[in-house]
Order: structure tokens, then C-alpha cells, then sequence
């Protein structure tokens, strides 16, 4: 997994985000359900814009523990995907946006929430390039 982050300066909310979101990257590239767990809130959700007959729609997917079950089912894992955060923002200490280029073929918009000092995953919405 190759992890790249444009910012070279962080903070140390910033550095336990970027940990979190290279957990779930991790997670997903080696089908590791402890990883994709801990990364995810257990009340997240995940949203795509997907294609339905040909259409553009916006996917639900209300309930990440059943997706990230999924997910590391996946006897072949893609192993080496790359992940490279391409913005982050913090906003009080407690709530944070991180823009994601995840792979070659996806784009991730994760919104993360600090809960009980631990930073996690409360909503992440893709977009297939």
C-alpha cells in the first residue's frame, strides 16, 4: 500500500486522521476486518454515485458494518492499491473532511469525527472515475 499525503506538516490530530484513513485503505486492500473496523464508526454510512440502466443515481449504503463485513470476505483482496490524500481539514479539534484519491479507479470524500478521543469514520461518499 503506498500512502502519500500532500501536506508534509501535521498536526497531531492530523497525523491520528491520516492513521485512520490509511487503516481503512489498508483494511480494504488486504481484506482485514479488524483494520476496516476500527477505521469506521459502527453508526457510519456510505454513499456513491453509482449507475442504474445507464442513469447516474446516488447509491446507499446505511449500515458500513455490513459493508465492511463485505469487504473483507473478498478472497482476493487488490492488495496493491495506492492512496493519496489530496486535502484535509480539521475543524475544531473534533470533526475533519479528508478528500481521497483511493486507487486508480475511485475518488473518496470521508468525513471523520473524533469520539471519545479516537478519531473515526463517520461518512464516506465515492465517486468512480
Amino acid at each position: 500500500m503506498d500512502e502519500k499525503i500532500k501536506n508534509s506538516t501535521r498536526s497531531e490530530d492530523e497525523a491520528n486522521i491520516t492513521a485512520t484513513v490509511f487503516n481503512y485503505l489498508k483494511g480494504y486492500a488486504n481484506a482485514d476486518f479488524a483494520q476496516l473496523d476500527g477505521a469506521f464508526s459502527n453508526k457510519a454510512a456510505m454513499f456513491g454515485v453509482v449507475k442504474n440502466s445507464g442513469a447516474e443515481e446516488v447509491g446507499v449504503w446505511p449500515n458500513m458494518k455490513e459493508t465492511i463485513e463485505r469487504w473483507s470476505a473478498n478472497e482476493t483482496p487488490p492488495r496493491n492499491l495506492t492512496g493519496e490524500i489530496l486535502h484535509m481539514n480539521v475543524v475544531d479539534g473534533r470533526i475533519a473532511t479528508v478528500q481521497l484519491k483511493f486507487g486508480d479507479d475511485y475518488y473518496d470524500a470521508l468525513t471523520l469525527a473524533k469520539v471519545n478521543g479516537t478519531w473515526k469514520i463517520v461518512a464516506k461518499v465515492f465517486i468512480y472515475q
